[in-house]
């Protein structure tokens, strides 16, 4: 089989039709595909349309989570069972075009690791409104993902923007972080370093759908902790790179810029987190940031670490002391919340 598509779903009975019709309309035979959809727990239609296309449709495979682990999970699980030797993974409430036919080609002629694709954004009434900057690679070229990411450091951090190897994502044995907001990032950047061979299709092959309101555009306890664990694990994965570089004293300028690009990311994903924390509405939610971080992490290997100390709290002593003395930080950002709310009632 050439190509699996995987679907992590959670509640999309709106959206779901659309995906699935997208990926039915490509030029590829039913031979050819399959889409694995996997569903967390949704407690709405969704699993129940899925089950009316598997009657028309015999290719897709429809796996329910046991308990709701967020998309993470859901695409471990859809890679755990396909059988392409390329995996694409395409979100429920998005669509797929035909550009990504040409890329899966080019993955098969080229023999890559990841191939990349052009990709748009729509919104909810399927007008084009924006168009990602194409790559400067040319369609048969032959690139690394360091390569990559160093003339394109912008490009989509995502992963449905390319087509992957399922020999080489299970090679490089990084599977995605499971129950956290912003799972993808690190899984994007580590596959990006160790991939070796890429190409580009510039035709668009994927559409994200826009939407007001979504988890990761709204500002609570979750979505800010997770951000700033999102920003450790880009810490260690820098670890990781510069640890390659010493031990095969490897003096290639281009990998040490990659892996300073991936400390700027982590420490932005940090500092942001950190002032997000005045943008939260309750002193409650501050508390549940708290909780949700020490579950994970030593707050105190965080102070002590060096690079975060140099880059990540220079800006703020206040900040510094705030991962450190948990109350302190507490006690702090629940005073200024609520001069600030003050403020507002008052201008």
């Amino acid at each position: 089989m050439l190509v699996s598509f995987i679907i992590p779903s959670y509640n999309s009975a709106h959206t779901v039709k659309r995906c699935l019709d997208s990926i039915y309309a490509l030029s590829l035979n039913p031979s050819e595909f399959e889409v694995i959809f996997v569903d967390d727990c949704s407690t709405d239609n969704t699993c129940n349309i899925v089950t009316e296309y598997q009657l028309r449709y015999p290719n897709i495979t429809l796996l329910r989570q046991s308990k709701n682990n967020r998309q993470g999970a859901a695409r471990n699980r859809g890679m755990s069972v396909a059988k392409g030797e390329y995996i694409c993974f395409v979100d429920s409430d998005d669509a797929v075009a035909e550009g990504i036919v040409a890329a899966i080609r080019l993955a098969k002629e080229q023999n890559t690791d990841m191939t990349a694709f052009h990709y748009g954004r729509a919104n909810e009434h399927g007008v084009i409104t924006a168009e990602a900057d194409k790559l400067s690679f040319k369609e048969n070229q032959v690139f690394s993902g360091v390569e990559m990411q160093l003339k394109h450091p912008y490009w989509c951090s995502g992963p449905v923007a390319y087509v992957y190897s399922r020999d080489f994502l299970s090679q490089s044995n990084y599977p995605f972080r499971e129950n956290v907001l912003y799972e993808d990032s690190d899984f994007v950047a580590v596959h990006l370093y160790y991939a070796q061979r890429m190409a580009y299709s510039p035709e668009l092959g994927y559409l994200a759908y826009y939407r007001e309101g979504s988890t990761t555009h709204c500002t609570n306890y979750k979505n800010t902790a997770d951000y700033f664990l999102l920003g450790l694990r880009m810490r260690a994965f820098y670890t990781i790179i510069q640890q390659d570089i010493d031990l095969h004293k490897r003096t290639d300028d281009g990998l040490q810029r990659f892996a300073d690009g991936v400390l700027e990311g982590s420490i932005h994903n940090v500092t942001m987190s950190l002032k997000r924390l005045f943008k939260l509405k309750t002193p409650a939610e501050i508390v549940r940031f708290y909780k949700r971080i020490d579950t994970q992490v030593n707050r105190r290997a965080i102070y002590n670490d060096s690079c975060m100390y140099k880059y990540a709290y220079g800006w703020s002593k206040m900040a510094h002391l705030g991962i450190r003395h948990k109350y302190f930080s507490i006690l702090i950002n629940s005073c200024l919340l609520i001069v600030y709310q003050l403020y507002l009632k008052l201008k």
